[in-house]
């Protein structure tokens, strides 16, 4: 605990209390020994205790007003943080759908091309075949060649576009950045638990 209070208004409270706590225990020692303190020193010694207890109690208040004024800032604070990383994490998961969206329909239409580029390589192919068939076998083994340079070329070119895909969306992951919480630091103190052994 601080030795000197956050808030001025705490400050000024607990001043007022131990100089009126001070002025009264001076008070009354003055009038215990202006009487006779033999006959009247329990009366005395319970009026000490009870203004003691009156003090101590009007202290508890003060610390009590205190912690909670404390506690509600932190808790706004805490608030609005936690605002900051709800409306950061449904950005980012908006921005997520967008591109998640975005590969959909590039597969889409990555797989509709792909699906003509097979017809095409699978009846050029075909020709081919019929042509050797039918003895026709250099322009056959020239269609069968060009067709299959045909599909290679497609291939690579789709690996390619994946491998390209997977790098950047490697480097977006990279660049998403985790909130990292200090947990050395303590925020607010703790009570000390009723479990604990003091050994």
């Amino acid at each position: 605990m601080n030795i000197i209070p956050d808030s001025l208004s705490s400050f000024i409270r607990f001043l007022i209390g131990i100089l009126l706590l001070q002025g009264v225990t001076v008070l009354l020692v003055y009038t215990a020994l202006q009487t006779d303190w033999h006959v009247t020193w329990l009366l005395f010694t319970l009026l000490g205790i009870a203004i003691g207890v009156l003090v101590a109690l009007w202290f508890n208040t003060i610390i009590y007003a205190h912690r909670s004024r404390a506690v509600s800032k932190l808790s706004e604070r805490f608030s609005k943080e936690r605002e900051k990383i709800r409306v950061k994490a449904e950005q980012q998961r908006a921005k997520d759908g967008r591109d998640n969206e975005r590969l959909a329909a590039k597969a889409r239409s990555s797989s509709g091309i792909s699906l003509k580029t097979g017809v095409m390589v699978g009846g050029t192919i075909g020709l081919g075949i019929t042509m050797m068939v039918a003895q026709f076998m250099t322009l056959g083994l020239i269609t069968l060649t060009a067709a299959g340079g045909a599909a290679l070329g497609y291939s690579v070119r789709v690996r390619q576009e994946k491998m390209i895909q997977n790098k950047r969306l490697a480097t977006e992951s990279r660049d998403f950045q985790a909130i990292e919480v200090d947990s050395a630091t303590q925020l607010l103190p703790r009570r000390a638990s009723k479990d604990r052994n003091p050994s």
